[in-house]
């Protein structure tokens, strides 16, 4: 599973603390991403990696996709 700090030799200490510094104001907060599908899109993929990066700085994430018949997403 991925981890915020995986990414610490890309993009240096800073961007990374500054993360965690902004996440921090959010901890006791609930957030959840509603989308359309679960995988094969650009936001599945972005959500993928999201929510779990977002969980691993201690902000409570979720991800629901919406179900329906093809023509409610029309």
């Amino acid at each position: 599973m991925k981890s915020l700090d995986d990414y610490l030799s890309i993009v240096g200490e800073k961007v990374i603390g500054n993360i965690y510094q902004k996440g921090h104001r959010l901890i006791n907060k609930h957030f959840v991403h509603i989308n359309s599908t679960g995988h094969g899109g650009g936001v599945a993929e972005i959500l993928n990696s999201l929510v779990l990066l977002m969980n691993d700085i201690g902000i409570d994430t979720g991800w629901r996709v919406l179900l329906g018949p093809t023509d409610f997403f029309l």
